[in-house]
Formats: C-alpha cells, sequence, structure tokens
C-alpha cells in the first residue's frame, strides 16, 4: 500500500510541472572556392532555385559566400571574355564549410565547350581539313549555319547535321569544303547561334588555324608485290601535271586515269603509275617531282622531290612440280615462273630436263612477269626422279642473264 502512495505521489508531481518547448537552431556554414585564370575579376553567382547572392573574386581568384544555411545550391562562375562554368549540387551542413576547389573559365561561350582545330593549330592536313563544333546543348542546325563565318571564304562549304555523343553528352557539328593548302582560316560564329528553346551563345566566338604547305605526302614503289609506283599528294593535283614528274632511266609508263585521284575527306591526289610492260631488272631509279606541279587552287609544289628504288635481278619464284615433290603424274605442265618478262627465244638454249623428255614450250605474261610451261607430250617414266635447269643463257626482255644456274627436280608416280 505504501509503495502505491509513493507513485501517486510522483505522477501528481509530473502532472503539475511547466510545458518545455526544445528549439534546435542549425548554425550557418560557408562555401569557398578559386576561379582561374586571374586575369579578369569573375563574377560568382550563388542558386537555390533564383540568385540569392554574389560575390567578386579577389586578385587571387579566391571567393567566399559567409552564412549560408543548411541546404543545396549551385555556383555560376563569369568572367568578361570567358564562358561561364556551373558547379551543381554542392550540399552544406550545418555550421560547415564546403570547398568547390579550382573552377576553370571556358575560353568557349556557353553552350559551346570545344572546337576542332584547336585556335592557333598549324599544319593541318588535308586528310583532317574540316571544322567541328561541339555543344551541350542541341542547337538549331540552320542557326548555327547562319551565324557561321569563315575568311577566306571556303569553296564548296557545307554543314552537316549535328550528331550526338552519349559518352560525352555533347553535340557536333561540322563544316567541310575545299580548304586551300599553306592558307590561314580565320571563323566565326556569332550569338544568332540558338538552341531549340531560344538559348543564345554567350559572346562571339573566333578561331584561327593554318592548313599545311602543298606537298607530296608520300612515294611507294611496291616492288615484287605489285610493279605500280604511287605518288600521293596533300591536295587535289590535276593529272596534267604527270608531265612534270620524270623516272630515270627512261621507262614507258602509263597513269592509271582511274584511279589517279581518290578523295575522302578532302583531296588527297595518287599517281598510280606502272610500266608499259615491266620495270628493267637489277636497276636503280630516280623518280623527280618539279616544283613546277600545281595543285587545284593553283598553288606550286615550291620545291624538287626526289625518290629512288632499286629492282630485283631476274629470279624465278615460281615453280610445279615443287623442288623435290613426289608422285607427279606421268604428262605433267612443268611450270615455270619468273619476277619479270623473260626474253623467249633464249628459253629453249638455257633449258635441259634429265632423263630427257619431250615437250613443247609455251609462255604466258601478264602484270610484269612471265610464266613458261612445258607441256609433255609423251608420257615421262613412271618412279623416276627428273632433273629440270635454266642456265645462265636465260636473257630477260632487257638483255640481262640470270645471275646463276637454277634447278629443281620431282618424281614421277
Amino acid at each position: 500500500m505504501k509503495k502505491l502512495s509513493v507513485f501517486i505521489a510522483i505522477l501528481f508531481l509530473i502532472a503539475c510541472e511547466p510545458e518545455i518547448n526544445v528549439i534546435i537552431n542549425k548554425e550557418p556554414g560557408r562555401i569557398t572556392g578559386i576561379v582561374v585564370p586571374t586575369d579578369e575579376t569573375a563574377i560568382v553567382e550563388l542558386y537555390q532555385g533564383s540568385l540569392i547572392a554574389q560575390t567578386p573574386t579577389d586578385a587571387d581568384g579566391f571567393f567566399e559566400f559567409e552564412k549560408v544555411s543548411p541546404g543545396t545550391y549551385r555556383l555560376v562562375a563569369k568572367a568578361d571574355h570567358y564562358g561561364s562554368v556551373e558547379v551543381s549540387n554542392i550540399r552544406v551542413s550545418d555550421s560547415e564549410g564546403y570547398d568547390v576547389g579550382i573552377i576553370e573559365l571556358s575560353l568557349f561561350p556557353n553552350p559551346l565547350i570545344d572546337t576542332y582545330p584547336y585556335s592557333g593549330a598549324r599544319d593541318i592536313s588535308a586528310s583532317s581539313a574540316y571544322i567541328r563544333l561541339y555543344f551541350t546543348e542541341y542547337m538549331l542546325p540552320k542557326a548555327v549555319e547562319e551565324a557561321f563565318s569563315i575568311t577566306p571564304e571556303l569553296d564548296n562549304i557545307n554543314f552537316t547535321y549535328p550528331s550526338y555523343s552519349s559518352g560525352s553528352s555533347r553535340y557536333s557539328y561540322s563544316v567541310r569544303g575545299d580548304f586551300k593548302p599553306g592558307t590561314e582560316y580565320t571563323y566565326t560564329i556569332d550569338t544568332t547561334a540558338v538552341t531549340a528553346y531560344g538559348k543564345k551563345l554567350e559572346f562571339s566566338y573566333t578561331s584561327s588555324f593554318t592548313m599545311e604547305e602543298f606537298k607530296v605526302l608520300s612515294i611507294n614503289w611496291y616492288g615484287k608485290s605489285n610493279p605500280k609506283l604511287v605518288i600521293a599528294f596533300n591536295s587535289d593535283v590535276p593529272v596534267d601535271n604527270f608531265d612534270k614528274i620524270s623516272i630515270n632511266p627512261p621507262t614507258a609508263t602509263y597513269l592509271d586515269n582511274d584511279n589517279s585521284s581518290s578523295r575522302g575527306t578532302n583531296s588527297i591526289t595518287y599517281f598510280r603509275i606502272y610500266p608499259a610492260i615491266s620495270w628493267m631488272t637489277d636497276t636503280t631509279y630516280t623518280v623527280f617531282i618539279s616544283s613546277e606541279i600545281t595543285e587545284s587552287g593553283g598553288t606550286a609544289l615550291g620545291r624538287d622531290s626526289t625518290f629512288t628504288f632499286v629492282t630485283d635481278p631476274i629470279e624465278i619464284t615460281y615453280t610445279y612440280p615443287r623442288n623435290d615433290q613426289y608422285f607427279i603424274g606421268l604428262l605433267p605442265d612443268i611450270q615455270v615462273r619468273f619476277n619479270n618478262i623473260i626474253d623467249e627465244s633464249t628459253i629453249a638454249d638455257a633449258l635441259s630436263v634429265v632423263p630427257k623428255a619431250v615437250y613443247e614450250i609455251w609462255t604466258y605474261y601478264r602484270d610484269g612477269y612471265s610464266y613458261f610451261y612445258l607441256n609433255v607430250t609423251d608420257a615421262l617414266q613412271g618412279k623416276t626422279e627428273y632433273m629440270v635447269e635454266l642456265s645462265t643463257d636465260l636473257k630477260d626482255y632487257y638483255g640481262k642473264h640470270l645471275k646463276a644456274p637454277y634447278s629443281f627436280r620431282f618424281t614421277t608416280q
């Protein structure tokens, strides 16, 4: 009974206590950072939905917002002659600071974020001669085209529709045309370029780049694999300039007109030169390209170019049967292939087959090399080893002898 009385008394005392209200005050924090470059005083704006504060940077690019209530904010930093940069999801906690670090202002007017070539680029090759503009937002193609200008004027200028890269979250617009070698181009895209929602560039953007000089890109002789000589220029070169290329010792050649010029992004001209018959064997050739060659715009090469290549001596590149091959039929077509054209009149005297065989000599040539066939007319002896020999009396089309005797053998079935 005594315990119950004490419990009732405690309840009575609690009921008589005055009401207590607990109030928790959240202390403000601050936001700091640095904006570079520091050659211009930047203005940093603080947003929470709408603009709530702004502050300039000091001489070192430092800025600070004090007494910022806990919450989520975003910053926009901007300066004259630079594009604005936004920093989102800035979370300020109770009585804590938030340092956004270094904010680097863009050289491009928002929403333009990058270009190709970079401003001041030199020696842009013909294969990569185009202008590409990258935006963070979709720009109206017609507005981009109307906002774009270039000096000197670009022949056959055309604008491609924008492509979107999900990996980099940007839209790219390309400008192509006939860029001339050795020329400096300056282009501007002004503030009439707008997004689908009417947002304009922050300011006009101007950039310059210089094309590489007109030059010979490469000279290649393909030797055994292909008899052609290929000269590549970094611009469109008219075919009538072919007479400004000479080859010594003089050899009858022709230009493959169907494939003399190959156009990709811009014109790169390939002169594919073939010998009318074949290149001379065991010979050092010199190719001379005159400085007077001009590209289609009239720019001359400006300096002579030379290239040398050495051809192989006459040699056997293939036989049938192969050397030491077995189980050959008794009426085979024995074949010998050379790396060049041979003098047919020298085959019979240079050739011998042991044991003797009865055969006819047939010859055939294509693409600068020769075959001859021994068409066996009487059956060979069975289970017999035959030796085919060619002496140095064999000559090629240009009168040069086989360097050393050659032989191969085979065994019949």
